[in-house]
């Protein structure tokens, strides 16, 4: 299916699959190909950042 060439400011609805869900929130999600996670800002590489309160 080609890609459709789309305009500045235009909207559209993309497909989003939720891959990966934790107390209802998704965590990990498809979109377009590629997977993104859920970080939050208080963890670091995986691991929880001590120093910041």
């Amino acid at each position: 299916m080609p890609v459709k060439k789309r305009e500045k400011n235009e909207k559209f609805r993309p497909v989003v699959v939720v891959l990966k869900e934790k107390k209802g929130v998704p965590t990990k999600v498809q979109f377009n190909g590629q997977e993104y996670a859920l970080v939050h800002t208080n963890y670091i590489n995986g691991n929880k950042n001590k120093f910041r309160k």
